[in-house]
């Protein structure tokens, strides 16, 4: 294989890995906050915006729809970019890989829980160990774990 068509794969297999889960984490979160909040999947879009355009976004119509979801699929994608270019230095992601998934979607929810959410515009709320738990479960299982197999297979090539 030559290196422009590694190039490609490696950037297919992020494209890829970054839509799973990053379609997944939103089928989850607009479910997860149906129930919890109350929220349409409008909401949950412009619940997004609003952690870099203040809690006006939550009403601020389709541009913040838009940019809520330019947001979490931003995320997403920088998510798999880490793990693509992590998984050849780092041996147990190679040789764990579910477990590797699942902790690296443990990680991301530490990360955007405990720095990036607390240092946005979100709307603050009292701690719900319910919400924590099913956040972390999702997470694990619908962000970190596809990023994990979707990328392990590229490498197993």
């Amino acid at each position: 294989m030559t290196t422009e068509m590694k190039q490609k794969s490696g950037l297919m297999t992020i494209l890829k890995s970054g839509f799973v889960a990053g379609n997944l984490d939103a089928i989850a979160g607009v479910i997860v906050y149906y129930i919890w909040f109350g929220f349409n999947p409008i909401q949950v879009l412009q619940f997004i915006a609003s952690g870099v355009h203040s809690p006006t976004a939550i009403g601020g119509g389709a541009m913040m729809v838009v940019a809520g979801l330019i947001y979490h699929f931003i995320i997403a994608y920088v998510c798999a970019v880490i793990y693509f270019y992590a998984y050849p230095k780092i041996e147990l992601l190679r040789n764990n890989k579910i477990i590797a998934g699942l902790l690296f979607g443990l990680g991301i929810w530490l990360v955007m829980n405990l720095l990036v959410l607390p240092n946005s515009n979100i709307p603050k709320g009292p701690f719900d160990l319910g919400l924590a738990i099913v956040g972390i479960i999702w997470h694990m299982t619908l962000v970190g774990l596809p990023i994990a197999l979707i990328t392990s297979k590229h490498y197993e090539k």
